[in-house]
């Protein structure tokens, strides 16, 4: 057994050696300006090299800063609104490096005709980025299904929300969009593709080509 180790007894200062350090006058109220260490190069090396960072100048910036709009001043500071559209940053995929591959919605009834649910969706995200479950039943009823079957569902369909509702509601905006989005389900669930603009994949063909097992 490993012997438990007292922070307290870490000896982390060393007195005889230290060193006033740069800034100390101001954040820890000790010194004065006037004798201060010189500052560290990280402090001056890039203004040195490069000169001063390069911005998007605001019309507001002879106001006081920090001081609400409303009251004369040009507010907490700039925002990505305050930049003209070339110097905004490009948007990007939720994983990094643009637009996801794909996502995955099955449907109520395709997850009740696996023979292991959870094996499903575990090896589907191998190479889908997102998976839902949607289906024209209640929240409560997917949540049961999510429950029962092990599965962790990154997005599903709500009361009051229909399945194809929900998929529509998956744009570019989304966190979920991608660039191919799938509904595997068994026939009676082409509709919610249909309504919703999706690919439809019959259950079927999604099990001979990923390995799975029907009921």
């Amino acid at each position: 057994m490993t012997d438990r180790i007292d922070l307290d007894d870490i000896d982390t200062d060393d007195d005889e050696g230290s060193e006033a350090n740069y800034g100390d006058w101001l954040w820890r109220g000790e010194g004065s300006p006037d004798e201060e260490p010189d500052p560290p190069t990280w402090a001056t090396a890039e203004a040195d090299a490069d000169g001063p960072v390069p911005r998007v100048p605001r019309e507001d910036e002879d106001k006081p800063a920090g001081v609400p709009v409303d009251r004369g001043g040009s507010g907490a500071g700039a925002t990505v609104g305050d930049a003209p559209d070339d110097a905004r940053p490009m948007a990007s995929g939720p994983h990094g490096g643009g637009i996801d591959d794909m996502t995955m919605a099955l449907t109520y009834g395709a997850v009740s005709a696996l023979a292991d649910p959870q094996l499903v969706v575990v090896s589907a995200r191998e190479w889908v980025d997102w998976v839902g479950v949607v289906g024209d039943v209640s929240a409560p009823a997917i949540t049961k299904l999510q429950r029962e079957n092990g599965i962790d569902a990154d997005f599903f369909n709500g009361t009051g929300t229909g399945p194809a509702e929900r998929l529509t509601d998956i744009g570019e905006t989304s966190m979920f969009y991608a660039e191919r989005l799938v509904v595997v389900g068994i026939a009676e669930d082409e509709w919610i593709a249909e309504e919703a603009g999706w690919e439809f994949v019959p259950l079927e063909t999604a099990a001979e080509k990923a390995g799975w097992d029907l009921e």
